[in-house]
């Protein structure tokens, strides 16, 4: 028998032919589907991740040989630059589109239309997956209507320095402010909408860094009641709120001739915003103080713009935002205040919608510290703010 040469005798080898044939039985599905089963893999995780780390109620993705398109409603709060980051970390995956459709179209997928986009391009073998609102109406996730990042009354965690250089007689000050706003119900609306009925509470305080004590300047205590309404990149409220403002028993004694002003007051005020592209939001709106104490002015307005970049810096790990804030009310004789910020928001998809940022800021008009709001003020300041 030549070298190398091995003979088989027609049992064994009709044996080893069978042995290689149940093989192919028992693992072609795997062979022959491998990209399948990824794909169903990567869209359950993708899936999961949408509904309960971000929060998405109606959305819809498709999967592709690792390429994964997600659908949402057209004006989405999400913040894309978050959700494109962490499905990025899902093993397998390629690629990463994110677009916007009507929530009619929408809609349309939960029902079981499969397709995304031109029909001509869909590709075949792709797995689709509508994310159907199967939330509970009570105490919902998110909110309706996005915080006003730059406004120095809107309820949020913060700490902030500020360097004063005109208006009060505090050259350094430490802000820190404490609230939120809370969603209660939340239901379908009009005009494929939905509305949702809130809360907010916050306490706003000014300490004086510069007094040895650390004296507190003055505290304002907002709480009110919120019913918000989006549609598509509109959105808006309609709010009733108190507050009442207080100096500090240190500042006092330290201030003599600083007058108390018993200041509270009731106000219902409205606000709407547009979202005019993913990376630009301007809003505006106005309202009347109903119960005041003293006799101040009841006319109050508000209009700004937030730009958040597209791209991200380090890596995906932060992203350039800027936001101005302009208000003129009758109390100040309606002069125009000036609220600016700009700085880094820390992406971390670990704690999914939630914004934490680093911002510089620079403030002048009345002064928004209820105490003072006949002063005008100017100051510089860094701060860190978390936004729900």
């Amino acid at each position: 028998m030549p070298l190398g040469i091995v003979r088989y005798s027609g049992r064994q080898a009709w044996g080893i032919l069978t042995g290689l044939l149940w093989i192919w039985f028992l693992f072609s599905p795997y062979w022959l589907d491998a990209g399948t089963v990824e794909d169903a893999y990567i869209a359950g995780y993708t899936a999961s991740s949408l509904e309960h780390d971000f929060g998405l109620r109606d959305a819809a993705l498709q999967v592709h040989d690792g390429i994964v398109t997600v659908v949402l409603v057209a004006g989405s709060q999400v913040d894309r630059g978050k959700l494109e980051a962490a499905i990025k970390r899902i093993p397998g995956v390629v690629q990463v589109d994110i677009r916007s459709e009507t929530a009619e179209k929408l809609q349309d997928l939960s029902n079981g239309d499969p397709q995304i986009g031109d029909a001509k391009e869909q590709p075949s073998g792709a797995i689709t997956t509508a994310i159907e609102d199967h939330s509970s109406k009570w105490m919902p996730h998110g909110l309706l209507f996005n915080p006003l990042h730059a406004d120095l009354r809107w309820p949020r965690f913060s700490a902030a320095y500020r360097s004063f250089s005109t208006g009060l007689n505090v050259s350094e000050g430490f802000a820190g402010n404490f609230g939120e706003t809370f969603s209660i119900y939340r239901n379908k609306a009009l005009f494929g909408g939905e509305w949702e009925l809130g809360v907010q509470a916050g306490v706003f305080s000014l300490l004086d860094f510069g007094q040895q004590s650390i004296d507190l300047v003055n505290a304002d205590y907002r709480v009110g009641v919120v019913s918000s309404y989006r549609a598509n990149a509109w959105s808006g409220f309609v709010r009733l709120l108190h507050q009442s403002s207080h100096l500090g028993d240190e500042f006092i004694l330290n201030n003599p001739q600083v007058t108390r002003i018993n200041l509270s007051f009731e106000e219902l005020d409205m606000k709407i915003a547009y979202d005019a592209a993913s990376w630009l939001r301007v809003y505006g709106g106005g309202g009347v103080v109903l119960r005041r104490d003293p006799k101040i002015g009841r006319g109050t307005t508000q209009w700004g713009v937030e730009l958040t970049s597209p791209f991200t810096l380090l890596e995906g790990r932060v992203r350039p935002v800027a936001y101005g804030d302009f208000q003129a009310n009758e109390r100040a004789n309606w002069s125009v205040s000036r609220s600016l910020m700009a700085g880094l928001q820390l992406e971390n998809a670990r704690i999914g919608d939630r914004r934490l940022q680093l911002l510089f800021e620079y403030y002048f008009g009345p002064s928004p510290d209820g105490q003072f709001y006949t002063r005008m003020v100017e100051w510089y300041g860094i701060g860190l703010h978390f936004f729900y």
